[in-house]
């Protein structure tokens, strides 16, 4: 029997691991549920991950004498768990 059932659907859900977060996944629907402190973590992976393609993409630019201007991430909608 399941712990959790999918508030959208009522199917039981099923524990997936994810870069070393336990999600809670309906089978049925997709629906996602996060455990306190579980978005946070995949927050942190996202970021550290986005650093590094922007300081790739920052030495490119230079490489080749481009200006380089920083992109806006869509990850500042999350700036109030910092």
């Amino acid at each position: 029997m399941p712990l959790l059932v999918c508030p959208n659907c009522g199917v039981g859900m099923k524990e997936v691991e994810r870069r070393g977060v336990l999600l809670d996944v309906c089978p049925q629907c997709g629906g996602v549920w996060l455990d306190k402190g579980e978005l946070e973590k995949l927050l942190s992976e996202v970021r550290q991950v986005e650093r590094a393609y922007e300081e790739e993409r920052e030495a490119y630019y230079r490489k080749e004498g481009k200006p380089y201007k920083k992109k806006k991430s869509f990850l500042e909608i999350f700036d109030i768990f910092d």
